[in-house]
């Protein structure tokens, strides 16, 4: 018996299977059909990047910020301009949680060697606290176009101190662990989108035993770089 071709082998031609049956759909589709596929497919593209654009623009600002600080300290009942100075870093991260106010915490790591020939001094300080930001503004309303920002802050925590010779008792120890207070600012001044200059000083006060005070009252001044993330 002869076999004739039906509608139905004509579709399903050897190896197209369901391929076949959407290529022969598709080309059957008039262009302004296609034209609304594809902009309904791309308008459905665009529906996350969206979403994730407006997550970020309303993000809370946090600002992250890592710098070089030198630390002027004075020796203990020495001449009033016998100073020595601790050099290091300092890295901390802010959370403007409402109307420029919110938590901020630091790591200061500082170091000084060969002091008066003899002494060395590592020293990493635990801080946190609060800081106020005041924002300077935009030059246009795009993220990347901000001023900067300058803020205040008070943070309290712990110095914890080794390699050096700290009065116990009628002892030296290698080691000390003490509260600690800053109290200062810096200003932030943006170069490029999230990207920002920093300059800051702190009022820091140690209570690391001295054989005096008990006490020492030093001043910070940082400088280094800032990210601002939000708005």
């Amino acid at each position: 018996m002869r076999q004739t071709n039906t509608p139905r082998s004509r579709l399903m031609l050897p190896g197209s299977g369901a391929t076949g049956i959407i290529r022969c759909v598709v080309s059957r589709m008039s262009g302004s059909w296609r034209m609304d596929l594809r902009a309904a497919l791309l308008v459905w593209l665009a529906l996350p990047l969206a979403a994730i654009s407006a997550r970020v623009h309303a993000q809370t600002p946090m600002d992250l910020g890592m710098t070089y600080t030198q630390q002027r300290s004075k020796f203990v009942g020495s001449s009033p301009s016998d100073y020595f100075y601790l050099r290091g870093a300092t890295v901390d991260l802010a959370y403007t949680a409402f109307h420029g106010f919110g938590p901020v915490v630091s790591l200061n790591g500082l170091a000084v060697t060969n002091l008066r020939t003899e002494i060395d001094i590592h020293q990493a300080s635990f801080l946190g606290g609060g800081r106020y930001t005041f924002n300077l503004g935009h030059i246009s309303p795009t993220l990347w176009s901000r001023r900067g920002g300058i803020f205040a802050e008070a943070l309290v925590g712990l110095t914890d101190a080794t390699d050096g010779e700290f009065p116990s008792g009628n002892t030296l120890a290698s080691s000390a662990f003490g509260y600690t207070y800053a109290l200062g600012g810096g200003i932030n001044y943006n170069v490029y989108h999230r990207f920002e200059l920093r300059l800051m000083s702190h009022y820091f006060v140690t209570d690391l035993p001295n054989g005096g005070s008990k006490q020492q009252k030093n001043i910070q001044v940082s400088a280094g770089v800032n990210w601002h993330f939000g708005n």
